[in-house]
């Protein structure tokens, strides 16, 4: 009898568990262990008891790629199609995104007339832009984002745009981000056509897609669906995942149980001792669902240098704090806006969810607003206080409503709030990054030992990466065996 031993229960250790019981029968066990005391990682939805339902991580996910149709698969296997609210690409918070620079909310362009004006902040067109883009030097190493963007695109676009960007998709700092580990697709169209125009035109579609097709993601190629949420929230998404693993024979959730050690069996049978606070489990395959710092933290002093390693990839926090209003307080419909990091530090952006997903606003108030405010990620310090603390949860409102009023014009109070502090939730793919996840495996290779790495440190933090990262790991594993 094999024992498999899932460490995390977010999106990346719920889905490593579903396709280990999907694709290797061999482990007649598969414990999934979770040291909080809910499933969902940073998938973490709140709904009201009048219907109204609060985001505090992801709140919609893309249906195009490999990826996101292996998502939309997943999410048929456990008999969830009927709760999917899609978004169409025709509706307005698909097409309008915008921009809040010099205390302005600027829309981007979401036409193909559009990028032949003039459009602030920008001090010349996109299509000006981009029409010089194929004649700027091809880069030699990695390098950061913005120095990518820059050097192909121009100071302004890094400097607004694509500052903007990085901090809304990573919470981060584009000038410190790898654009190697960040946009993969970007650095390969340069290095292999020299130029992101040519690799848009003449570049291939990339290796075979993989990913199942089924009626969902048929449903979401023919009505164009730009992405889609669920009807309980994106937490419904992990929680079916947890009871599908924990519901299987053999498949145990186990809550509020961190691993508090992870050693090589000192018998010498090529297992892992995985120790518990309450038992030890001897597992023939371990997978890490964790951040690398806390898988580090775990480690026997014996396996140091990979330990060191694990201990060098930074993490940010971001503080979410949702908000409701009465009525529809928006001067505009969209998704949401950024802030490139010149305009706000303190403030990432702005999502409009009640513009996007209407069906999650209280029941007897459906033109009710539903706005949700990032604050913090790689500028968290900036949040603090001069004692270097987090301001209280009525400080941090008061800062979003404070937002809120200031970018979007809002007058009225809200009438309901929530805070919350995801702490280290999005790792920070700084240079070399590529690399250094190269370096780790090769590491564990040597070693001989049936751990394997998945989750948001490694090879994106997007929930449709990470599903996709663990169904393609435990694949390879069947294939070997």
């Amino acid at each position: 009898m094999s024992t498999a031993v899932v460490i995390g229960a977010g999106a990346s250790g719920l889905a490593s568990a579903f396709y280990i019981q999907k694709y290797l029968p061999k482990f007649s066990k598969v414990i999934v262990l979770e040291g909080s005391k809910q499933v969902g990682g940073w998938v973490s939805s709140t709904k009201h008891s009048d219907g109204c339902i609060f985001e505090h991580g992801p709140r919609s996910l893309r249906p195009v790629g490999e990826q996101g149709r292996n998502t939309l698969h997943l999410v048929e296997e456990l008999g969830l199609s009927h709760d999917v609210l899609p978004v169409f690409r025709s509706d307005a918070s698909a097409k309008n995104r915008y921009l809040y620079v010099k205390k302005k909310l600027c829309p981007l362009p979401n036409s193909l007339a559009g990028l032949f004006k003039t459009l602030p902040p920008f001090s010349k067109s996109l299509i000006r832009t981009l029409a010089m883009e194929p004649f700027h030097r091809r880069g030699k190493t990695d390098e950061s984002v913005h120095s990518f963007v820059r050097r192909r695109l121009g100071r302004e676009m890094a400097d607004i745009a694509i500052d903007a960007m990085v901090r809304g998709i990573f919470a981060g700092d584009c000038r410190k981000l790898s654009v190697q580990a960040c946009f993969p697709p970007l650095y390969k169209m340069e290095r292999d056509y020299g130029s992101l125009f040519a690799g848009a035109l003449f570049g291939s579609k990339g290796p075979k897609d993989d990913a199942e097709s089924s009626h969902l993601t048929r449903r979401a190629k023919n009505e164009a669906w730009a992405s889609w949420s669920l009807a309980n929230g994106m937490q419904s998404l992990t929680d079916s995942l947890a009871e599908s693993v924990g519901g299987s024979k053999g498949g145990e959730v186990r809550l509020e149980s961190p691993c508090v050690r992870l050693s090589p069996a000192s018998d010498g049978s090529g297992k892992m001792t995985v120790q518990t606070e309450s038992d030890t489990i001897n597992a023939d395959l371990v997978v890490s669902a964790i951040y690398s710092k806390d898988l580090a933290s775990v480690l026997p002093e014996s396996m140091e240098d990979l330990r060191e390693d694990l201990s060098a990839l930074p993490s940010v926090n971001v503080v979410v704090v949702n908000l409701e209003y009465k009525d529809n307080v928006l001067p505009v419909k969209g998704f949401g806006h950024l802030l490139p990091s010149s305009e706000n530090k303190q403030i990432l952006g702005i999502v409009y969810d009640s513009c996007t997903f209407p069906e999650h606003n209280r029941k007897n108030c459906p033109d009710s607003t539903r706005l949700t405010v990032m604050m913090g990620g790689a500028w968290y310090n900036h949040l603090l206080t001069r004692e270097g603390v987090l301001p209280d949860g009525n400080e941090l409102v008061w800062m979003a409503t404070d937002a809120a009023a200031k970018q979007l014009g809002i007058k009225s109070h809200p009438i309901r709030w929530q805070v919350t502090l995801q702490k280290e939730c999005i790792p920070q793919y700084q240079l070399g990054h590529v690399a250094w996840v190269q370096g780790l495996e090769e590491k564990i290779q040597q070693s001989k030992l049936p751990l394997h790495l998945v989750g948001a440190s490694y090879r994106g933090p997007a929930v449709n990466d990470c599903i996709n990262n663990a169904r393609k790991m435990v694949a390879s594993l069947a294939q070997i065996s």
